[in-house]
């Protein structure tokens, strides 16, 4: 009699594994092995690559797929002439399995460590806006002090970053504080506002906000939902009364930016990613008044500790950030402490101190030579045309 399939989840899987009846099937070296062999079928989706790349015959990985099956007693391969694709228990598998490689080699490298000075890879993760600010002054931080580190660096989204710290593929990763937090320790590691950045010909100047219902009328180009960025435009204009108008949606940075400077619409980011480029005249940015600003996090597993190297990639983060804004290359930002009421202390200070900045302009203007209605514009475009 055939039997029935079961439902896998990925802490399914991780239950079995630590059982008696998975154990009496095989001996843990094999598992290691096997497991090593599945992941490789994973990433290639095709046996005899996979096989090429592990350096072993086709016939010994097929062989060493199909005893992984039986000891999992389901399939976990879909195979066709083109190759193979996973099946939803092997799709689960695949997800807890990369989780589990990184554990083993972080294993491996504090083992290592514990006679020697940092060893083995390191698996570091952070989004696009601060990747230009931040990566490489890391990253060469890291290689000099720890030569036998290897590092993988991923960009993603904060949503995606986060998510690949709490299944254990990155051992630390940049993220920002309005992605969930489950799974994660965090420190906070600086804060900085979001920019309306427009055209160089927009007339839009850092040291000149505009009011929040310019962001409300200006063509925007936005991520997609459900990016963190997206929400919080969404968010902060809807406790104005407000909703933006969105006229193209790009999910990349370059291409965000790209589409602005050619007259295509505004965005909002964060000061770290486009100060360079208002700096080249590229383009143009003002803050806006009356929106919070953006909160960066320094991410790791909760289930797990840190490696010898990723304890110094750790204080590498947080040393190079404070030395940028100290010395005035990310000068919009501030540093914040390394506890939880540090990021809501700096969200109190930056609401209480908007509306009142509000006030003073309103004072100003009224005070000197108003304009009447006819005369003012909202959008950002017919600013520039009045300089």
């Amino acid at each position: 009699m055939q039997q029935a399939h079961r439902t896998y989840t990925r802490d399914t899987f991780l239950v079995y594994l630590a059982s008696p009846q998975f154990h009496r099937a095989t001996t843990m070296p094999q598992t290691i092995l096997r497991f090593e062999y599945f992941l490789a079928v994973m990433e290639y989706r095709n046996i005899s690559h996979a096989a090429e790349a592990l350096r072993v015959s086709q016939p010994t990985l097929s062989r060493q797929i199909r005893a992984l099956e039986r000891e999992f007693n389901v399939p976990l391969l879909i195979r066709h002439g083109r190759g193979v694709s996973l099946t939803e228990a092997g799709t689960k598998l695949g997800e807890g399995l990369r989780g589990f490689d990184r554990q083993l080699r972080s294993l491996k490298d504090e083992v290592a460590a514990a006679s020697s000075e940092p060893s083995g890879e390191v698996a570091f993760g952070l989004p696009p806006s601060p990747r230009s600010l931040l990566a490489v002054p890391v990253i060469q931080r890291l290689t000099e002090a720890c030569p036998q580190v290897a590092v993988r660096i991923a960009e993603e989204t904060s949503g995606d970053i986060r998510d690949l710290v709490a299944s254990g593929e990155l051992d630390l990763a940049i993220t920002n504080s309005d992605e969930p937090m489950k799974g994660l320790l965090v420190d906070p590691l600086a804060t900085e506002p979001l920019l309306l950045v427009g055209p160089r010909s927009s007339g839009l100047s850092l040291g000149d906000p505009v009011p929040i219902s310019m962001l409300a009328k200006a063509p925007l180009v936005l991520t997609t939902r459900p990016n963190s960025l997206r929400r919080v435009v969404e968010h902060e204009l809807a406790r104005h009364g407000l909703r933006p108008q969105v006229r193209i949606e790009a999910n990349t940075l370059p291409l965000m930016t790209d589409l602005v400077a050619q007259g295509l619409g505004y965005t909002l980011l964060p000061s770290c990613s486009v100060l360079a480029l208002v700096h080249a005249g590229m383009l143009s940015a003002s803050p806006v008044s009356g929106i919070r600003g953006i909160t960066w996090m320094i991410a790791r597993p909760s289930n797990r500790g840190l490696s010898a190297a990723a304890k110094v990639l750790l204080e590498m983060i947080t040393a190079t950030a404070q030395d940028l804004i100290a010395a005035g290359r990310w000068p919009m930002a501030r540093a914040l402490g390394t506890s939880a009421p540090a990021i809501a202390a700096a969200r109190l200070a930056d609401s209480e101190t908007k509306p009142l900045r509000r006030r003073t302009r309103r004072k100003r203007r009224a005070g000197s030579n108003p304009k009447p209605a006819s005369a003012r514009s909202a959008t950002p475009t017919a600013r520039s045309r009045r300089r």
